[in-house]
């Protein structure tokens, strides 16, 4: 059952990473790699936090400083050494059919779960649950992407990306579930 499953992914894969065209090289190697644009979009959702929520705002930094922790760690030092998946720029049967767009295969040699996922997701989800704004959405897109960018540039199977999102929105769920504990009427009381 694992080998069907993993040559449905291979397939899914192949099938994902050909579809690249040269003109969107660049825009996927900056979603996958600028990390800069990734913090000036989390400290514009803290600034929306502090704007919203005053003292809670605090909570809310923190949380979502531990969802992304926690998300890395786990993808990174639990999933990614025991799993020991190959990331499909480093399988040799894959080698004539991927597509790198930077000519490289950059990153550590495992790639179940993604990190990029995981801790875009992570982020992501939390401030949409916190905020309870539509603008969020644009958030999960922007994860999305920068998920779909890492199968373009062959860093990930479809898989890798699929349970890396689920990894990093159970992660989302529980600092969530955290932040309602801590923003309680009585906890919030007792702070002033």
């Amino acid at each position: 059952m694992l080998d069907y499953l993993n040559q449905i992914d291979t397939n899914l894969f192949v099938f994902l990473n050909g579809l690249h065209l040269d003109f969107l090289d660049p825009i996927m190697l900056f979603l996958s790699y600028n990390k800069a644009f990734m913090g000036v979009i989390f400290i514009a959702a803290l600034i929306h936090a502090v704007i919203k929520f005053k003292k809670k705002a605090i909570s809310i930094f923190i949380l979502a400083l531990i969802a992304f922790g926690l998300s890395d760690s786990i993808s990174s030092r639990v999933f990614k050494p025991n799993l020991k998946r190959l990331r499909p720029c480093h399988q040799e049967e894959l080698k004539e059919k991927v597509y790198l767009a930077n000519k490289k295969c950059w990153g550590g040699k495992y790639g179940f779960v993604s990190s990029h996922a995981s801790n875009s997701f992570a982020i992501a989800v939390f401030f949409l649950l916190v905020m309870k704004s539509p603008i969020y959405w644009l958030m999960i897109l922007h994860a999305s992407l920068v998920s779909y960018s890492r199968v373009y540039l062959a860093k990930h199977f479809p898989g890798d990306i699929f349970f890396g999102a689920i990894l990093g929105t159970i992660i989302a769920f529980i600092c969530y579930a955290i932040f309602k504990k801590l923003t309680t009427d009585r906890v919030v009381d007792s702070l002033k």
